[in-house]
């Protein structure tokens, strides 16, 4: 007996060990600096005392300075450039992995005190690959650990009836609303578990409505006042009742859509991403556990079924909660299915206790393996696959990240800089207060007007980007090839005039100069002959990692480099034949040809990204697009049919196959 409880107990200790490699894995991932808000956040925290006026208006940016700004962050701000100060960039890439470690190791505890250990740690196993849609060193990172722990202190007092204790709470939202927008989601917690202790009481109880409302507020009454406590506690922000209120106004002013805050339903027939599938199947258990917990009690559980309803909206709502909805998914599970597996365990003769006791041992070792083959298969994406793993693996920034202002610095470059959305913050952080930037990545701090009327037209239309450019004198311009916005896009491969000459490139973004502003010397000096893009494109792609080297290999093509393009990626092909996002680049690559060959080499790498299970209404799009080219329109038609067969509404092939029966009834084809 002793020899197995020590080999179960030891089966336990590897298991959570694991678990925490995986976790940890996962959130090791090298920061892609120029596309996150890292930078502003430093540059807060590092302004902060010295300039107030960084919690009111829009300090960075020289077109719209004036714009009433709430920074609901700002403490954040001042954390991450105590840590940067200390360690550098690894320095706050440590602190994000310990954060989450800390937020994974309070939401097992609760799932394992519900129901005991082997079913929360089967469950853990995808709520940490779904954990790794959002890895990035954000404020948000703090949100998860609070979130869990309120719900943890809300736990506790459940279970120990000491009221006092949530006391502890308002230093912990006096934190949280000055570190980040979600401690509205605490206030929620708290108010689910006020409502959830005061309905079924107020529901059972005989007599009038007054009495009903009595006898249940006298039960609940704990709560509903240490919620309005922690209202108030909210107050303690720079922009105080506005600062209270902002979670609910702030896509009042946000006129620039972001991928983060998409459905997985509008994003997964854009892109490729496994955590969709793993997000569906965690919300189908989800709803059946709440079935299964309610067969086998009759009961209602109010509190969890606030919880799962707000946290699945919110995932639904925006893939950028997905992270957050795989830590609450671990728990509810537990809680729900604890009910159907008690009475398994008290009416099913094979789940006796001494069987039992084997099934553990089984069960331990599935779970086991299934970690030992994560590991390295995590390790394995991250090299080859990015199915999950975004960056590559390491701590700090990604190589090459600082070396676009290395240029700009050491070559005296000055502004008005134009640059695009993502690389803001870390202009920002590199140049404020020199230059002043055109805008960054937070569409709240901006008009609606400026992204509408100038900021996106000026990208797009060439006639409307003279304009600006003239009035603003822009003689810089800075800006993330890695922008893959059709307006981001069409700027770089089109509207950027011959007024315009390029001096810089990485793996990350791109400089071009005013030739007719900057002095000609300097111009003359720094500008990038044909031979020389393309040298540097060769021996960028020698040194990049799988993502880097796609991003070049994209760049090249959107410069009229085509044949660099596919040089790359061949060798790509060559070393990572498995990956459907390199296979579908080059057919779209093949597809903007006007040689036949070509066109019959796109659709045969189109039909190879489809066998490794790469399938997007757009991929299905472009192949008709193709077929179409060389004259065959039946198969045109049958690979659009294709595409709304992945997505009923999909505009493009609607157009398409429109286009086809107006020309079919016009006899011009069969």
């Amino acid at each position: 007996m002793d020899n197995r409880l020590k080999i179960e107990k030891l089966l336990k200790l590897l298991i959570f060990t694991g678990l925490l490699a995986l976790v940890l894995i996962i959130f090791s991932q090298k920061i892609e600096f120029t596309s996150v808000d890292l930078g502003r956040h430093l540059e807060n925290g590092k302004i902060i005392w010295s300039n107030s006026q960084v919690l009111f208006k829009n300090l960075y940016s020289y077109t719209e300075p004036n714009t009433r700004f709430i920074n609901h962050h700002w403490l954040t701000g001042v954390i991450y450039y105590r840590v940067y100060i200390i360690g550098g960039f690894k320095s706050l890439s440590i602190l994000n992995v310990l954060l989450i470690l800390a937020t994974f190791v309070l939401a097992f505890n609760l799932a394992k005190k519900k129901l005991g250990f082997y079913i929360p740690a089967l469950v853990s196993i995808p709520v940490i690959f779904l954990m790794s849609e959002r890895v990035e060193v954000r404020p948000e990172t703090f949100s998860y650990l609070f979130i869990i722990l309120t719900w943890y202190i809300l736990d506790y007092v459940s279970e120990k009836k000491n009221y006092r204790f949530l006391y502890w709470l308002v230093p912990l939202f006096i934190l949280w609303v000055n570190i980040h927008i979600y401690f509205f989601i605490g206030l929620a917690l708290v108010g689910f578990k006020s409502v959830a202790e005061f309905l079924p009481i107020f529901m059972t109880t005989k007599g009038n409505f007054k009495q009903r409302f009595f006898k249940a507020w006298e039960t609940s009454r704990h709560w509903f006042i240490k919620l309005g406590i922690l209202f108030l506690a909210c107050l303690f922000n720079p922009n105080f009742i506005r600062g209270l209120v902002y979670p609910f106004n702030i896509f009042h002013n946000y006129a620039y859509e972001i991928a983060e805050n998409k459905s997985v339903f509008y994003l997964q027939h854009l892109m490729i991403n496994y955590n969709f599938a793993i997000f569906k199947i965690l919300l189908l258990l989800l709803i059946l556990s709440f079935v299964a917990q309610f067969y086998f009690t009759k009961k209602v559980s109010l509190f969890e079924i606030f919880v799962g309803v707000f946290f699945s909206f919110l995932a639904l709502f925006a893939v950028r909660n997905l992270t957050i909805f795989a830590l609450v998914a671990l728990i509810l599970l537990s809680v729900n299915l604890r009910y159907p597996l008690n009475y398994l365990k008290d009416n099913v003769y094979l789940l006796r206790s001494e069987i039992r006791n084997k099934y553990r041992l089984y069960l331990a070792g599935i779970i086991l393996l299934i970690i030992f083959i994560g590991i390295p298969y995590l390790v394995y994406d991250a090299s080859k696959l990015n199915h999950f793993m975004k960056n590559s693996l390491g701590w700090g920034l990604r190589v090459g990240s600082e070396d676009s202002i290395k240029f700009f610095q050491d070559n005296k470059l000055q502004g008005p800089i134009f640059n695009n959305y993502d690389l803001g913050s870390s202009l920002i952080f590199w140049l404020y207060p020199q230059e002043k930037v055109f805008v960054d990545n937070r569409p709240e701090a901006y008009s609606n007007d400026f992204f509408n009327n100038i900021y996106r037209p000026m990208q797009t239309d060439e006639a409307t980007w003279l304009k600006y450019s003239a009035e603003y004198k822009f003689k810089v311009v800075y800006f993330s090839h890695t922008d893959f916005t059709p307006w981001a896009q069409k700027f770089l491969g089109e509207t950027i005039n011959s007024n315009w000459v390029l001096v810089y490139f990485d793996r990350y973004s791109v400089t071009y100069l005013n030739k007719t502003i900057n002095d000609p010397a300097l111009v003359k000096k720094l500008e990038m002959s044909e031979a020389a893009i393309r040298e540097r494109l060769r021996l960028l792609a020698a040194d990049s990692d799988l993502s880097g080297k796609l991003h070049l290999a994209s760049f090249a093509s959107l410069i009229h480099h085509a044949d660099l393009a596919e040089e790359i990626y061949r060798e790509v092909i060559f070393k990572y034949p498995e990956n459907g996002l390199v296979l579908a680049s080059m057919g779209s690559l093949y597809a903007g040809s006007k040689d036949r060959q070509t066109l019959f080499s796109a659709v045969d790498y189109f039909k190879l990204a489809l066998k490794k299970d790469y399938r997007l209404p757009g991929i299905y799009n472009q192949m008709g697009l193709v077929e179409w080219q060389l004259g065959n329109y039946e198969l045109a038609e049958d690979y659009w049919k294709d595409a709304l067969k992945l997505e009923r509404k999909n505009t493009s092939a609607l157009y398409y196959l429109d286009q086809i029966n107006k020309l079919r009834l016009q006899g011009e084809i069969k």
